[in-house]
Parts: structure tokens; sequence; C-alpha cells
């Protein structure tokens, strides 16, 4: 008998699906089928996530020879040059540059970028508005653009192009291949002439405090990655992260307007509550690893699922429920150990800003739509709100 197939239905898609606490229950480290027809271990509890994220024997590296893949059809992931199918040597100091350059300092510096942005897109808003389309997409998109020195007027093609890349935008193979490959001859541009306001750019070609550098190809790999993960993701969590708290008769976002302060705390509360719904991290053991769920054998694939953990009431009192008071602990959602997300602190920035805007100048911002009747889209990187009708207030 063939294992389950995954990924699960989603249920009502801001919640984890209803499968991973019945096997929080009764199977945390029992195999599913993935969508390629291989099989994995389904990792659910926050425990066996966390010591799967941060143990360097459970490999990221999708290349490896006979490695398990979580899709037949391709993917960035499967892209040899990204960052994750790198050399131990090579992904460290990559990582560490990209960590380097997107450090707290550096975020600090690039928050009125943000915040420029977001006012000029609320600036241009009418009196409803797609969210979505309008703002959740457009100021990732916009702040990566500006922060590496890409032209405005080039940032529909850049949307295309990440989309295909990431597959957060369905196309045909045939059509990708050929997107994708516009989308790295347009980048070795980009890096080969800084501009000097791209300050992102520059702390990766010259990183402060060391003396290491990438090379071109290294330069052009990372610049893609972070355009591609710095748009989709933050745009994915921005929509779901407004439409939990424009959901219940939007009470959560009233008690944001009346109690601005807790807008960081309700940022931690959003990136563990929604997360970017049920979609989970292939790995591959390169020698036997114990968990606390149990042994993966060498050559065996797992799969960390990042919402099913950021649920799990042996981590989270009432999981389920949006709290603003809950004590903070590390969001297993990011990774960790060497491969913990380096952009973490701008994602956590961009967030908090998108929110801070709306919030001062849409205090009255209100759904049109009831939240039953959003579309949703299932893709390789999440559970994407397709589009947020509003009314600003």
């Amino acid at each position: 008998m063939n294992a389950p197939a995954f990924p699960f239905p989603s249920g009502n898609r801001l919640a984890p699906a209803p499968e991973f606490a019945e096997r929080r229950r009764t199977c945390p480290f029992g195999a599913v089928t993935l969508p390629s027809g291989d099989e994995a271990i389904l990792l659910v509890r926050q425990e066996d996530v966390a010591a799967a994220a941060a143990e360097p024997r459970l490999s990221r590296n999708h290349v490896l020879p006979d490695a398990p893949r979580n899709s037949a059809e391709p993917n960035f992931l499967y892209d040899p040059e990204l960052l994750i199918n790198q050399a131990d040597e090579a992904h460290d100091r990559v990582h560490r540059i990209a960590t380097q350059a997107l450090n707290n300092t550096r975020v600090a510096r690039y928050v009125p970028v943000v915040d420029r942005v977001a006012g000029e897109l609320l600036d241009a808003m009418g009196p409803t508005a797609d969210l979505v389309e309008e703002y959740c997409s457009q100021l990732p998109l916009l702040t990566m653009c500006s922060l590496l020195g890409i032209p405005a007027a080039d940032a529909g093609r850049i949307r295309r192009w990440s989309g295909a890349y990431t597959l957060a935008t369905p196309v045909p193979p045939e059509e990708r291949a050929e997107l994708v490959a516009e989308f790295t001859a347009y980048l070795r541009g980009v890096v080969a002439a800084p501009r000097p306001d791209a300050p992102l750019l520059l702390d990766l070609v010259t990183p402060p405090d060391t003396d290491a550098r990438l090379d071109h190809d290294e330069l052009v790999s990372i610049v893609r990655l972070l355009v591609s993960a710095g748009v989709e993701a933050p745009s994915g969590v921005l929509g779901r992260s407004v439409l939990a708290l424009l959901s219940d008769d939007a009470a959560h976002w009233t008690a944001l307007v009346e109690n601005r302060e807790t807008v960081p705390a309700a940022v931690d509360e959003l990136l563990r509550h929604v997360h970017m719904g049920n979609v989970a991290a292939l790995r591959v053991a390169t020698a036997e690893v114990r968990l606390p769920s149990g042994t993966v054998p060498a050559g065996q694939a797992v799969l960390l699922a990042w919402i099913a953990a950021l649920h799990d009431p042996d981590a989270y009192d009432e999981p389920d429920v949006f709290r603003v008071d809950r004590p903070v602990r590390k969001n297993i959602g990011f990774g960790g150990g060497r491969h913990y997300c380096p952009g973490v602190g701008f994602a956590r920035a961009l967030i908090a800003v998108a929110l801070d805007a709306l919030l001062d100048r849409t205090p009255g911002l209100r759904l049109t739509v009831s939240p039953d009747e959003i579309v949703f889209a299932e893709r390789d990187i999440g559970t994407l709100v397709t589009a947020l009708p509003v009314r600003l207030g």
C-alpha cells in the first residue's frame, strides 16, 4: 500500500492542514508520497523539525546523485548553482557574506527604502484596491529592485522572471527555461556594473569586514536567489498576514490600530501563525541520523513540515490562536544550523514596515468580500492569496 500523498489538502488554507495534527498524535515519523512518486518521512513535531533543521547530515543539496525529488517538474531547487546545492566550503562562504549583507545593522539602513516604497504605493491607491496586486506583491519587488540598483521600469520583468524561477507563476517548462535564461542574463549585467545607489548589491560585491569575495557566477546566483526569495516569500506571507488580521470582523486589525506598540510582536506571531501554508522542506540523509521520534537511515528523504511544527501544542500554548502576548522563541520556519535563512531580519522588517504604513494611513482597512470568498493558489513556494479586495477606509 502506497504512503499517503503529500502535500495534504489545505483546509481553510490559513490554518495547517488537519492531517498534520492527526499525524502528530498517531504517526509523527511516517512516510508520505511526494508528487515525484518518491517517498519521504514527514516530520510534524517541533522537536523533530528543529533537530532536523540543525542536522548537517540531513543535506539540503537537491542535486546529490540519486537524491529523491519533491516534484517531477523542473524546479529552481534543482538549479546546481543554487546556494543550497553548493559544496560545503563554497556554501558557507556565500552564506556568510549574504548573512553579513542582511544583518540587523544593514537592514536598519534598508528600512527607509521600504518605508518610502510603501508610502508611494499607498499614495497611488484609490478608495478600494486589490491589496495583493497593488501592495503585497509590489512592496517587496520595488524594495528589492531599489536595494540592488535595478531600475523600477524593469520591475515588471523582474516579477515575471522571479515568478517563473520559483514556480510562483506557473508556465510551461519550455517557456520557463527561456524566462530563467533571460533572468540570469539580465542579472549578469546588473552584477557586472553595480550602481552607486545599490547598497545591498555593493555589500555583496565588496563585503565589509572581510577579505572574502564572491566570483561573478556566485554573485549572479546569490542575487538571483535574493531577488526571487526576497520578492515571492514576503509577498506571500504579507498577503496571508493581512487576510488573517482582517478576518473575523477585523478584530485583530482593530486591536493593532488601538495598540500600535504590539506590531513587532504581531509580526513574529504572524510569521508563526500563517507561515507560507502547507509546504515542507526536503532533506536527504547522507548518514544515519537519530531524531527524537525515530532514526533516519542513510539515503532516506525527510520532509520538514514548518507550519505543523509551528502549531505543535507541545511547543506553543493554544497554537491555533493568534496571540501577540506569546513568549518569544526562535521561529524554525526560517530553517536552522548552517542553512538558517540569511534574510530573516529583512523579512521581519519589511512586514513590520508594511503593516505600520497600512495602520498609519488606512486604520479603517476592511475586506470588501467574505474571507470565505478569497481564492488561494497552491504553489511550490506556498499557499498564496491570489487577490485581496479591500476598502481603504
